[in-house]
């Protein structure tokens, strides 16, 4: 006996699958002939005009297909037994042929289907008779005839129990294959159409994911479009900057099962890449999830979602990732917990998940075991590289300049050189002017949404000062300008950025010092409109700080609070009410992230003795 020749392309084998289908098909129906309980011509007119002979037309057009050719089949009613014996030897050939294209080391969407979600034979066998009918539209006319119900729009379960669960024993198996724990339905292989609460399951059609149809005509390394708005699957990540020890703990933690990977950093630093680069050097994708978009349903239309998300990344060999995951929350009250629908993922995926955090605070993981890994600003060397990467002809003083000059992430300077290149009207490339605009661009609305830009019309010389305040206001150019090399190539130590307190009666020149201060170090400077700021909701007003402290972080913005007193408050000791301690933990947050701000922040008051005397010093 010859051994059986590998399938030479998936079409061979969804032929042969289509072919086995319809004898499946012809052998239940003649045999309910035979045995009479199927009638040969029913009394309804709608089922009645489907004759014997009109049913062997079908059975003749199927093997024609089949063959590939016009040929009719050898007899219009050759009856139950001969088709059985046809089935069955089909069925062992193409076991054999499977095997051996399997052992070839080639893939077939069906068989890569019943891997991927541990289908059993008879589970496998249910999804390929509701996916025929989508190649094959003339099954839909024998699965009514066979069902003997005009309204029979397709597989239901009425079907599967002569088809597939054909043994008494197998029954029981039924009803937990449909049942919304088994693979076929929590993973949305198969849907099962609601009815009305009188309707039996017995007729609720059985309905294969749009998506599965798209595999089985070669199209399986795409996203289901349904998808599309909530998830993006990426993969060949462009080049990033990161420390070898770095990526070796976030591939490490994305090969360590059911672990929470939580990748923690401000905007555009590069968290979403690394996952990505850590992703690819295991071989995978990533699957980068929506998660305002999930979160904005209602959870009856959320959980269908995530588990189609939970499919797509078993069908991708995707992992995961759920970007800026502390944005996603929807109300205070659910500032500190993560959202349920990633609670949901959490709990059902089966492997690594990775998580994105821009602020400092994080919400309560508990889910799962959790690595956590912190993205720090690039130094100021790794800095000039990401330049000279993302623009090769920028010259290395060029390049030590922006870095000195803009203390920006990666992903700022990657928008930045895009930003500038397409804003040039000619072929030449962007000069730096044209870069040190383009990355004052990339932050300005985020900033703008808390405050307001200010105009920088004046000179050093336009202020009527004394000569020490003159010379301070040197200083704090001077110590702003170089700042950066202070900390990074001499390696002092101390506070990363510059804070200012003008105190002063109205009218002085305290705000237009902020100004001349802006304009001499050649940056914008925004005024923090405290009104937005502030908020009644408890973690609202340190949520809002934090936006601008991030957006302003890179170092092209100065920082200007006027009217500091009522935001830089003393702290009580006398804690009397809960006002008085979320306003001590507010103030607290405040001198904590100043501290840690690496730009300009000037601040401005009427009252400096109502100032907390930690701001002071």
């Amino acid at each position: 006996m010859e051994p059986a020749a590998p399938y030479p392309d998936l079409h061979a084998h969804l032929r042969d699958e289509l072919w086995r289908v319809w004898l499946r098909v012809e052998f239940q129906i003649r045999n309910r002939w035979e045995m009479g309980i199927l009638p040969r011509v029913a009394d309804d007119a709608t089922i009645g005009i489907w004759t014997p002979d009109n049913l062997a037309g079908l059975f003749r057009a199927a093997h024609g297909d089949y063959i590939g050719g016009e040929r009719a089949a050898p007899a219009t009613d050759a009856g139950a037994t001969p088709v059985l014996e046809a089935f069955v030897h089909h069925s062992r050939t193409m076991s054999a042929r499977i095997h051996a294209t399997l052992d070839a080391g080639l893939r077939l969407p069906l068989c890569d289907l019943a891997r991927c979600f541990d289908l059993n034979p008879r589970q496998a066998a249910a999804l390929t008779f509701a996916l025929m009918p989508e190649i094959d539209p003339n099954l839909l006319a024998a699965y009514r005839y066979l069902s003997h119900d005009p309204s029979c729009r397709g597989l239901d379960a009425r079907l599967l129990a002569l088809l597939v669960y054909d043994t008494p024993e197998s029954r029981a198996q039924l009803s937990r294959d449909l049942s919304p724990v088994s693979p076929l339905l929590f993973f949305r292989l198969l849907e099962q159409e609601e009815g009305s609460i009188n309707d039996s399951m017995l007729y609720r059609r059985l309905r294969p994911a749009a998506r599965l149809v798209q595999m089985l005509t070669g199209d399986a390394d795409e996203l289901d479009p349904q998808l599309a708005e909530l998830a993006e699957l990426r993969s060949d990540p462009p080049p990033g900057l990161f420390p070898d020890a770095l990526l070796a703990q976030a591939e490490a933690a994305l090969r360590g099962g059911d672990l929470l990977l939580v990748v923690q950093g401000v905007s555009g630093v590069g968290k979403r890449l690394l996952c990505q680069h850590a992703a690819a050097r295991r071989g995978k994708r990533t699957l980068m999830i929506h998660g305002r978009g999930i979160a904005a349903l209602d959870p009856r239309s959320a959980r269908p979602m995530v588990r189609s998300l939970l499919r797509e990344a078993r069908l991708l060999g995707a992992i995961p990732v759920i970007p800026d995951v502390d944005d996603v929350a929807t109300g205070e009250a659910d500032r500190d917990e993560l959202p349920g629908f990633v609670t949901t993922l959490c709990n059902e995926h089966k492997g690594p998940i990775a998580l994105t955090v821009r602020r400092e605070r994080m919400p309560r993981m508990e889910v799962r075991p959790v690595v956590q890994l912190t993205l720090d600003i690039p130094s100021l060397t790794e800095r000039s590289t990401l330049w000279r990467q993302q623009l090769p002809s920028l010259s290395e003083a060029d390049a030590d300049a922006l870095s000195e000059r803009f203390a920006a992430p990666g992903g700022v300077i990657v928008a930045a050189g895009r930003a500038a290149a397409a804003t040039r009207l000619d072929d030449q490339l962007p000069d730096v002017a044209a870069l040190d605009h383009a990355v004052r661009a990339q932050l300005h609305d985020r900033i703008l949404r808390l405050g307001r830009k200010l105009a920088t019309p004046f000179e050093l010389a336009d202020l009527i000062v004394d000569e020490d305040v003159s010379e301070t206001l040197r200083e704090i150019i001077s110590a702003v300008r170089q700042r950066r090399q202070v900390r990074e190539r001499w390696g002092f130590r101390g506070a990363q950025g510059v804070s200012v307190l003008f105190s002063g009666d109205p009218g002085v020149g305290k705000t237009m010092s902020a100004t001349v201060l802006a304009r001499q170090l050649d940056l914008a400077i925004y005024e923090v409109d405290l009104s937005r700021v502030v908020s009644k909701w408890i973690g609202e007003t340190e949520k809002n700080l934090s936006d601008v402290f991030d957006a302003a972080e890179p170092g092209h913005v100065v920082l200007l609070f006027n009217e500091a007193d009522s935001l830089f408050g003393k702290r009580t000791s006398d804690v009397q009410s809960a006002n008085d301690r979320y306003a001590n933990l507010e103030t607290n947050y405040l001198l904590q992230r100043l501290e840690r701000f690496g730009g300009l922040a000037i601040l401005t008051t009427n009252l400096a003795k109502a100032i907390d005397p930690a701001f002071r010093r």
